[in-house]
């Protein structure tokens, strides 16, 4: 069984009903396979998301619309902490 099949296994076996206490034991130990993996093997695990399949589809399609530039600007003034939120 390799690590993909493990993950896939582990992640089945919570969608089933089960005492509270496994499942949170299940959801630790699924956690700390996945927080422990690398890139390449999360993206093996988990595949093509939503917006690598976007992307395939739309390469070179640009996100932000007319009239972002202004909302991006305070954004990361806000970032910045050149602006405060009262």
């Amino acid at each position: 069984m390799n690590l993909n099949e493990l993950v896939d296994s582990l992640i089945e076996l919570s969608c089933h009903e089960m005492p509270e206490e496994a499942r949170k034991s299940l959801d630790d130990a699924i956690d700390h396979i996945v927080s422990n993996m690398n890139d390449n093997q999360l993206k093996d695990v988990l595949g093509n998301t939503i917006l690598d399949e976007i992307e395939t589809k739309h390469p070179k399609h640009v996100w932000k619309e007319e009239g972002d530039e202004e909302e991006i600007k305070a954004i990361k003034s806000l970032m910045d902490g050149n602006i405060a939120i009262a």
